[in-house]
């Protein structure tokens, strides 16, 4: 009878899971919670607690939003031509190809993915901000209108600070998905992940910080959203 091995953990993955409580980021800083109430994410496969993590509160969450909404208006991250805005995001996307085997390791012990299923997720995320920073660059900011007797014109500006909440099933993938057309078109973001699957999301908020991406830009932060009814 054939048998399977696990594999052992990468070094990268080994020291990231070692070093919880891990923190969110907000304002390109490792942020604990007010409250310091912490979370496990689970094994899905053996039911074994993978790692500790840190839940924000909702004030913690207001300053994650605050620090979002500050990086839109005075890091110039809005403000940048989309070249230059581009080629911060190329530089994340960079840093996930550099990292993807660990990445994609820490994607499949915690969403309970295959490895390979992971990778393709992982680089499926890579592929997504890259081609968002890539289709900025054609995208027509000022369009002129044809009205007769008057100068007019549509012009596409970025929104500020915008807000996602991403579910367990497809982490990283979803991620690239949501937060790369809003990061390449100049707006700032904050990323709750889902509770049972929040570690390659914090991992990618802390690559952000290693990419140069200004602080407060990528803001990743946990709160657990009560559910609602009886």
């Amino acid at each position: 009878m054939a048998t399977i091995t696990a594999p052992s953990l990468l070094p990268e993955v080994e020291a990231f899971l070692a070093g919880g409580p891990l923190a969110s980021v907000v304002g390109g800083k490792d942020v604990a919670g007010s409250t310091g109430r912490t979370m496990q994410t689970l094994d899905p496969g053996t039911g074994e607690p993978l790692a500790e993590f840190h839940v924000l509160s909702a004030d913690d969450v207001d300053r994650a939003v605050q620090a979002a909404a500050e990086a839109f208006r005075k890091s110039g991250w809005a403000a940048l031509p989309p070249n230059e805005r581009g080629v911060h995001i190329q530089r994340l996307a960079d840093a996930l190809q550099k990292h993807k085997h660990a990445v994609a390791q820490i994607e499949a012990l915690d969403a309970g993915k295959l490895l390979a299923h992971a990778e393709g997720d992982v680089q499926n995320c890579i592929d997504t901000l890259r081609y968002f920073a890539d289709m900025a660059l054609h995208v027509q900011r000022r369009s002129a209108l044809a009205v007769a007797g008057h100068e007019a014109w549509t012009i596409r500006q970025p929104w500020g600070a915008c807000g996602f909440i991403f579910p367990w099933n497809f982490p990283l993938l979803l991620v690239g998905w949501g937060i790369s057309p809003a990061l390449a078109a100049g707006n700032t973001v904050v990323i709750k992940p889902a509770e049972d699957t929040p570690l390659s999301t914090i991992y990618l908020g802390r690559l952000a910080r290693e990419a140069g991406i200004p602080a407060g830009v990528i803001n990743v932060g946990f709160q657990r959203i009560p559910a609602s009814g009886g």
